[in-house]
């Protein structure tokens, strides 16, 4: 953005000319006003890593797998409130560890919890009496991660080393193995209301993006900045009198979402020629939106640089938008609402001592 001395710029990425957006009012253009102009730019790099499911999915076909999803992600809905009994639970064991120990390694400690709790949601295991089958997914989680960040070259040989991107293929159909196995045997929890909701092979491969560690990273990223930035910046304690202020949690969380957002942003290809911040978008260019630069942006953010919670204080919705955590716009993240039900626990007072 220096060197082209504007918030919108382009350039070459991944071998093919690129927008990339800075700028939180055409980051909100592209997300609100001008989403239809676009698809999801994500199918053509993690599709064979991820398969089928709701991150892949444009037009008709998103409308419909996001509706069959939508009431399973609602504050209101029978499946999340069952996940807040699992929560608290998962919350209290968490904070129970970090306050036992002189020290710890916040993030890897978040991350392990988090990706626990997410089998734990998704697929109805209880971690304390399925300890081997845990530790199994998480293993296959991880390679299957590594998957994402390896070149799409899937290379297995007798006298050479698997590729990365080949061992990923493998667990995921580990993975899928063990997934439609609990959907067939789900009488109840979130495997159950998903089998309902979705076809099988709809539910296996959104089940495995649900449970993979993209979710987990996300969290354990948010959390991890919670929890060290917070204590070093805003010394209002969270718990008076025996209970949480939530509002001033809110306020922490949303800051700490604004100058550390878990994820670089998000990425786009136009379906046809459009303008962006009054930047010319040819057909079949590759759009980025830069979460973190759009959250630094003056023009959205008075003292961008600085940690100033109280900024959120008596914040409205259309405040909230100028953030990019969960996307934005009718392709957001539809498991925000469970997202904030985890960070709001009030358990995160203790753990922030």
């Amino acid at each position: 953005m220096n060197n082209h001395r504007s918030r919108i710029f382009q350039a070459r990425f991944l071998n093919q000319p690129t927008v990339f957006i800075g700028s939180n009012t055409a980051v909100r253009e592209l997300l609100h006003d001008k989403y239809n102009c676009f698809r999801m730019g994500y199918k053509d790099f993690f599709h064979q890593i991820y398969g089928n499911s709701l991150l892949f999915s444009d037009g008709l076909e998103a409308e419909e797998l996001r509706q069959s999803l939508h009431d399973l992600f609602q504050p209101a809905s029978t499946s999340l409130n069952e996940h807040s009994v699992q929560i608290d639970r998962f919350a209290e064991e968490a904070v129970e560890t970090m306050l036992s120990k002189d020290y710890i390694l916040v993030y890897e400690h978040f991350k392990q919890v988090t990706t626990q709790l997410c089998l734990s949601l998704f697929l109805g295991l209880d971690h304390s009496l399925s300890v081997d089958l845990m530790k199994e997914l998480c293993e296959l989680s991880t390679v299957h991660w590594h998957g994402m960040i390896s070149v799409p070259l899937s290379l297995s040989l007798p006298w050479l080393v698997s590729s990365g991107f080949s061992k990923a293929l493998h667990a995921k159909e580990q993975l899928l193995k063990i997934i439609k196995k609990r959907l067939q045997t789900a009488e109840d929890g979130f495997p159950a209301r998903i089998k309902t909701a979705l076809q099988s092979e709809d539910a296996e491969q959104n089940l495995l993006l649900f449970i993979s560690a993209l979710v987990p990273k996300a969290l354990s990223s948010l959390l991890t900045s919670f929890i060290c930035c917070s204590h070093l910046w805003c010394h209002e304690p969270l718990i008076k009198n025996g209970e949480l202020d939530v509002s001033l949690l809110e306020c922490i969380l949303l800051e700490v979402m604004r100058i550390w957002p878990p994820f670089i942003g998000g990425r786009r290809v136009a379906i046809m020629e459009c303008t962006i911040g009054g930047f010319h978008i040819p057909k079949n260019y590759a759009v980025i939106y830069l979460a973190h630069a759009a959250h630094l942006d003056p023009e959205a953010f008075p003292q961008p640089e600085s940690f100033l919670p109280a900024r959120w204080k008596d914040c409205s919705d259309s405040d909230k938008e100028k953030l990019y955590c969960f996307g934005g716009g009718p392709r957001n993240c539809i498991g925000q609402h469970l997202v904030w039900t985890i960070l709001k626990d009030r358990r995160l007072g203790a753990a922030r001592k």
